[in-house]
C-alpha cells in the first residue's frame, strides 16, 4: 500500500502563503498616527476655560486662542486669557513613547484654568486604563500658576507606574505655559522676574567659550596618563535650564535633565566635556568633588550622557559631553575641587588630577537670586530641584505594589519549577497563570517597546517599576543561561498560541514549505532592526503596536486596524503552531540573538540522527534532525519533557531504533 505523502498539497500551500502574506503584510500598511487626535473646537475650548463666552481662531507666535467674556456694560468682549496647544511650542517633552499634546488654558494672571489631553501615542503599558483621560491627574493643574513648581511627586501627583508619562505632561505644560506668559502676559509678576533672568542669560550668551574660560564658568583639567597621553576635561556649571540650553543646546539639555531627574532628587548639574588623545577611556567613576575635607564620589546614577557636543557653546570644543549631578550637600556658593582619579584601584583617589572651581557670580545669580527680588530666588530654588528619585533603590522598594510583586514571584517560581522539572502538566498550569494574570489582569509583560525606550531614555525607565524590573532581570538571566524561557512560559501571547494549537484539531494544522519557512523566520529580525533604527534616530513615530498584536487583545484596543492584524495572526497561529513567534515577533528575535551564547542547551543523542519524533513535535520547527536552531527554540521543552526520560537519554533505546532502521550506524552526538 503506497504511503501518503507528507508534503503539503498545492492547495494547502497556497492557503498558508496567503495567511503569511495577510499576517505579515498587514504590518507594513501602517498609518502615520496611532489614533485620531481630539479636534479643538469651541466646546473643547470652553471646557478648558469655562469662564469664557467666546474664542478667537488660533493665531500669533506662539499660536494661541484668545478667550473673551461678554460684559453687558462694555462695548467689546473682555479678554480674559489664552489657550494653547503644547505641540505648537516645541521642543515637546517625550512621554514613554512619543510627545503628548495638551490643550492648556491660562488667565491674565498666569493661572492655569484647565487642561485637556488631545493626543498621545503611548505604549500599551502606559495607556492601560487610559490614565490620561481620568479626571484626577489633569485636575491637579487647575489653579496652578506658571511660576509654581511642576515637579512630579511633590507639586503634582504622578500616576502609579507611569512616571515618565506624568513627568512629560507636567514639564510640557510648564514649559509651554511659561513661553506663552513671556509673550502675552508681559505685565505679570512671572514675566517681571524672568526678565531679570533673561538679562543675565543675554550677558552669558554674548560670551564665547574662551570668554567663559576666562571668567571661570568653564574650567579645564588636563589629565596626563602614564604613557604621556592626555585626557582633556572641561567643566561648567549648568544648574539652570537657560544656562544648560545655552551651553549644550535645547535638545541635549532637555534629554540630560530628564535623565538626571529620573535618577536623583536634588543637586545641580556640572557639564563635563571630554577630549584629548588619551589611550584610556574616560570613566565616570573616577570623578569626585571635594569641598573642605569631604570627598563626594560621582556615583553611576549621578552621571548622565549629554550628547556629541554639536550644539550650544560647547560645539566643536570637545568630542562628547556628559553631566554630573552634585550631591546636594555641596554648597555651590563656595569653592570646591573637581577630582579625577588616575590610580588603581578605581576611586581610591590617591593618585589624582584636580582643578579648583568656583561658580561665577552671574550663573550663581540665576540659581540663588543674587541681586534679584526675593520671590525670584524662591521661584528659582523651587524650579530647579530635581524630580522625585524614581531611580533610587529606596524609592523602588517603598513604592512597590507588593501584592503584584508576590503574584509575580509565584509565577516566576512556577516558570522555573516547570522548566527544570520538565513537567508538561505543570507547564500548562504555568502558561494558564501567565495568560490570565499577566495577559488580562495585570499587564506587566515585556514588549519590544521596552527595548526601544531603553535606547531612547536609558535603563532608568525600568527602575520605577519593581514588577517590570523583576521580569526584565528574570528574562535576561534565563535567556543568557538557558535560552528563550520567557517565550515558553512567561509570554501571554505565546501562551495563547499554545492553547490554540492544543484545541484546534490536528488535521487542520499545517506547516509552511521548508524553503519558505527558512526564509520567513528572518522577517522578525528585520522588524527588530527597523524598530531599533527608529529608536536610535529618536523617531517620534510609535509603530511597535502594529508588530505586537498581543496589546490589542490584552488592553482592548479601539483600533479596527490593530484588531485586524491580531485576527490575522490568530488565524495563522491556529493553522501553524506559534506562527507569530516563528515569523514576526521582534522581542523573540532579540531574545533569540541573546540565546546564541546560552551555555545550557537541549542535549542531543544518537537516536536523533534518524528519529524525527522531536522534529515533528517542535512547535517552532527549530529541530532539524540531530540539530537545533537554538535562536528559534522557545524552550517549550516538548522534546525533553515527552521524549527524553532524563538529560541526554532518549526514551527510545538504541536497540529499539536499530530494529526500525536496520541500515543505521549510530555515531556519538556531541
Amino acid at each position: 500500500m503506497p504511503q501518503r505523502s507528507s508534503k503539503p498539497s498545492i492547495f494547502s500551500t497556497k492557503i498558508l502563503n496567503l495567511l503569511l502574506a495577510l499576517a505579515l503584510g498587514s504590518l507594513f500598511a501602517l498609518p502615520v498616527v496611532a489614533q485620531d487626535a481630539l479636534e479643538v473646537d469651541q466646546e473643547l475650548l470652553h471646557e478648558v476655560m469655562p469662564a469664557a463666552d467666546s474664542f478667537s481662531e488660533k493665531s500669533g507666535e506662539p499660536p494661541v486662542y484668545r478667550a473673551y467674556k461678554t460684559d453687558a456694560t462694555a462695548a467689546e468682549p473682555e479678554l480674559i486669557g489664552y489657550l494653547f496647544e503644547t505641540a505648537d511650542l516645541p521642543p515637546e517633552e517625550i512621554g514613554y513613547s512619543a510627545p503628548i499634546d495638551v490643550l492648556v488654558g491660562v488667565d491674565l494672571n498666569g493661572t492655569l484654568t484647565g487642561i485637556k489631553i488631545l493626543y498621545y501615542r503611548e505604549s500599551y503599558k502606559s495607556i492601560r486604563g487610559d490614565f490620561l483621560a481620568t479626571e484626577r491627574f489633569p485636575n491637579q493643574f487647575e489653579t496652578k500658576n506658571v511660576a509654581d513648581g511642576f515637579r512630579v511627586g511633590r507639586d503634582v501627583d504622578g500616576v502609579s507606574r507611569a512616571t515618565i508619562s506624568s513627568w512629560a505632561v507636567a514639564r510640557g505644560i510648564r514649559n509651554a505655559a511659561r513661553r506663552v506668559a513671556r509673550v502675552y502676559l508681559t505685565d505679570s509678576d512671572y514675566v517681571a522676574n524672568t526678565n531679570a533672568d533673561a538679562r543675565a542669560l543675554r550677558l552669558l550668551e554674548a560670551q564665547t567659550w574662551e570668554d567663559m574660560i576666562a571668567n571661570g564658568l568653564v574650567s579645564n583639567l588636563d589629565v596626563t596618563l602614564g604613557d604621556m597621553t592626555t585626557l582633556k576635561l572641561s567643566f561648567a556649571f549648568m544648574g539652570h535650564d537657560g544656562l544648560g540650553e545655552l551651553l549644550v543646546g535645547v535638545n541635549d539639555y532637555s534629554r540630560a535633565d530628564r535623565e538626571a531627574s529620573n535618577r536623583v532628587m536634588n543637586g545641580n548639574m556640572i557639564l563635563v566635556g571630554v577630549d584629548g588623545d588619551a589611550s584610556m577611556p574616560f570613566r565616570q567613576e573616577r570623578l569626585a568633588v571635594m569641598q573642605g575635607e569631604e570627598i563626594f564620589p560621582i556615583e553611576r546614577r549621578r552621571f548622565v550622557y549629554v550628547g556629541s557636543a554639536d550644539e550650544g557653546k560647547i560645539a566643536k570644543q570637545v568630542r562628547f559631553a556628559g553631566a554630573m549631578v552634585l550631591d546636594d550637600r555641596i554648597d555651590i556658593s563656595r569653592a570646591f575641587k573637581i577630582l579625577y582619579d588616575t590610580g588603581e584601584p578605581i576611586a581610591s583617589f590617591e593618585d589624582l588630577a584636580q582643578v579648583d572651581y568656583q561658580v561665577p557670580p552671574l550663573p550663581l545669580a540665576l540659581v540663588q537670586g543674587t541681586e534679584l527680588p526675593a520671590e525670584f530666588l524662591a521661584d528659582i530654588d523651587e524650579e530647579y530641584d530635581d524630580e522625585e528619585d524614581s531611580g533610587s533603590f529606596a524609592s523602588l522598594i517603598n513604592n512597590a505594589p507588593w501584592a503584584e510583586v508576590a503574584a509575580l514571584l509565584l509565577l516566576l517560581a512556577l516558570v522555573m519549577t516547570s522548566f527544570l522539572r520538565k513537567s508538561a502538566s505543570l507547564r500548562w498550569v504555568t502558561v494558564t497563570y501567565t495568560l490570565v494574570y499577566l495577559g488580562f489582569i495585570d499587564g506587566t509583560f515585556l514588549s519590544v517597546s521596552h527595548i526601544t525606550n531603553a535606547i531612547k531614555l536609558g535603563p532608568s525607565l525600568f527602575l520605577n517599576d519593581l514588577p517590570l524590573l523583576l521580569i526584565v532581570v528574570f528574562t535576561l538571566v534565563t535567556t543568557l543561561f538557558w535560552g528563550r524561557v520567557f517565550c515558553s512560559s512567561l509570554c501571554p501571547f505565546g501562551a495563547l498560541q499554545d492553547f490554540l494549537t492544543r484545541f484546534v484539531p490536528h488535521k487542520l494544522q499545517k506547516q509552511l514549505p521548508q524553503a519558505l519557512h527558512d526564509k520567513a523566520i528572518y522577517i522578525k529580525y528585520g522588524i527588530l532592526l527597523l524598530l531599533i533604527a527608529m529608536a536610535l534616530a529618536y523617531s517620534e513615530l510609535s509603530v511597535f503596536q502594529y508588530f505586537e498584536p498581543f496589546g490589542t487583545i490584552f488592553y482592548q484596543s479601539q483600533s479596527i486596524l490593530l484588531w485586524g492584524i491580531l485576527l490575522a495572526f490568530l488565524a495563522a497561529s491556529s493553522v501553524v503552531s506559534r506562527f507569530y513567534c516563528r515569523y514576526a515577533c521582534p522581542l523573540g528575535a532579540a531574545l533569540g540573538v541573546v540565546s546564541l551564547i546560552s551555555p545550557w542547551r537541549i542535549a542531543r543523542v544518537q537516536q536523533c540522527q534518524v528519529c524525527s519524533v522531536c522534529e515533528h513535535a517542535c512547535p517552532t520547527r527549530a529541530i532539524r534532525g540531530p540539530d537545533i536552531d537554538f535562536k528559534e527554540c522557545v524552550r517549550c521543552d516538548v522534546c525533553e519533557s515527552k521524549l527524553i526520560s532524563k538529560a541526554g537519554v532518549c526514551r527510545h533505546s538504541v536497540e529499539e531504533v536499530l530494529a526500525r532502521h536496520k541500515t543505521w550506524q549510530p555515531v556519538t552526538v556531541s
